[in-house]
């Protein structure tokens, strides 16, 4: 072999040498990047999967929130139908309410001017009964009156009675020791005395029967006890009793 092949013989083994030297260092480099990578992906990878933990995590917290506050909205909603409800229930009430207190206003607007119209009545039956106890009162001072009149009339007529007898036997000249003109003076004096009597007989008598026609005016209510006694007008007068007592002289 000469020296020239020599030479090129070891000029391609250096070459080979040198370039499989130089492959080697870059499929090293390549290498090492690759591992990088990987290392950098596999960290990232890392981070993704305690990233995503933490999101379903955070999720799993929000449904469980969720799922709470619709569990809360759900009780508030129930909660508010259950106000609503009360609320309608009030209102019913307070309507009714309305209602009643209208019809005890009304009540009490008519048991108002029946009270009144009773105390009206009541002041007047109190009027009453004391105009009537006033009446009875009167009655019975006119009926005492007006039976004391007819015995005193009674009287004054007996005594005009007898000196009238008497007077006319004076004037017959009879000679009688008791008879005298005296007898016709007293006659005259009984007969007036007795005509005055019956004058205030008659206006007594017709005050009477004005207080009885009064007291049944007041709807004949009943006689007081302390009245029970009163004495009765005459049902005679006094010149009939006169008539019916007297006998002749």
């Amino acid at each position: 072999m000469t020296s020239a092949n020599k030479k090129g013989a070891l000029l391609f083994a250096g070459g080979l040498v040198l370039g499989g030297l130089v492959a080697g260092n870059h499929w090293s480099s390549i290498s090492n990047v690759a591992q990088e990578l990987l290392e950098g992906v596999n960290t990232q990878l890392t981070q993704s999967q305690s990233e995503l933990i933490q999101a379903q995590q955070t999720i799993v917290q929000l449904e469980e929130a969720m799922v709470a506050r619709t569990s809360d909205a759900a009780t508030t909603e129930g909660l508010i139908e259950q106000k609503d409800v009360e609320i309608d229930q009030l209102k019913a009430q307070l309507v009714q309410l309305t209602h009643q207190a209208k019809q005890m206003d009304e009540m009490n607007a008519t048991l108002d001017i029946k009270v009144a119209d009773q105390v009206d009545s009541i002041s007047k039956l109190r009027a009453r009964l004391q105009n009537t106890d006033v009446l009875y009162a009167e009655r019975y001072r006119l009926a005492q009156a007006v039976s004391d009149l007819n015995e005193r009339i009674f009287k004054a007529s007996h005594k005009a009675e007898s000196s009238q007898q008497a007077c006319e036997e004076f004037k017959k000249g009879n000679s009688w020791n008791w008879v005298s003109e005296k007898d016709c003076d007293n006659f005259n004096i009984y007969n007036q005395k007795a005509e005055e009597l019956m004058a205030e007989f008659e206006d007594q008598s017709a005050s009477l029967d004005k207080v009885n026609r009064e007291l049944s005016a007041f709807g004949n209510l009943p006689v007081p006890q302390d009245q029970l006694a009163i004495p009765q007008e005459p049902k005679t007068t006094p010149k009939e009793n006169i008539t019916q007592e007297q006998s002749p002289q």
